[in-house]
């Protein structure tokens, strides 16, 4: 496979790329939905407050993954589970809808997709902790995969009604620093594992609250402006 990119969707085109992707792995290939627009009422009501990452090869998308940032309004999980103790002092993000082209569907572009969401989490959200619906393996646990990198359940196998035919899943819960301060711990495949989604998480971080920093400065230069009377405006003009 060609070398992968990943960005944000922003245009409309993008959008449209993300719903041709929900088509194709939803509608035609799993049959979990009848229409790939059917999640309006559900997912889509939360995108407000969500991103989208596409993933490319040879600049054609071949995955997406989505990230709601926790509001108000609150997350698509809260369906299945009470966040009520995990909020306090958190920032939340739902990641949802990872999905690849059957076409090309391989653990590169799935792998790939969590590790940006990560980076986008923590640099550009302020994410400290990340949940997910995941699919529980035939044991009735969480797949390994996530498990190395540290996701815990935090409610019981549900099945999820919004899709069709849909197998079991759990949510489960995240705490990117504590991933992070366990990259330097652990060894072998799980450590390299952790070492790909994490060596740089404190730089993220550190963006972040640069953005934050620089935000505020605006905002405070911006009101000091507007506070300046109309007349010292004048009388510096003619100075």
């Amino acid at each position: 496979m060609p070398e992968l990119t990943f960005r944000a969707a922003e245009s409309a085109a993008d959008k449209a790329a993300v719903l041709r992707l929900r088509d194709e792995v939803y509608v035609k290939d799993q049959g979990r939905l009848a229409d790939a627009a059917d999640m309006r009422s559900t997912f889509d009501r939360f995108d407000r407050q969500a991103v989208y990452l596409l993933a490319e090869s040879d600049a054609t998308p071949v995955g997406t993954i989505k990230l709601i940032a926790d509001s108000p309004a609150g997350l698509p999980c809260e369906e299945a589970v009470d966040l009520t103790e995990v909020r306090p002092g958190n920032r939340l993000v739902e990641y949802g809808h990872l999905l690849t082209l059957p076409s090309v569907r391989s653990r590169a572009v799935a792998t790939g997709l969590m590790r940006e969401a990560v980076v986008y989490s923590a640099a550009r959200l302020g994410a400290t902790h990340v949940l997910g619906d995941f699919f529980i393996d035939s044991t009735g646990a969480l797949h390994a995969f996530y498990t190395h990198l540290g996701f815990g359940p935090l409610g019981e196998p549900y099945r999820d009604a919004r899709f069709q035919d849909a197998p079991l899943s759990v949510v489960a819960l995240l705490d990117l620093a504590d991933a992070a301060r366990r990259c330097a711990q652990v060894e072998g495949r799980r450590g390299e594992l952790l070492r790909y989604f994490f060596h740089d998480y404190h730089e993220q971080v550190s963006r972040y609250h640069d953005q934050v920093s620089r935000a505020a400065l605006a905002t405070a230069d911006t009101a000091a402006a507007e506070s300046v009377p109309a007349e010292s405006t004048e009388a510096g003009a003619g100075v």
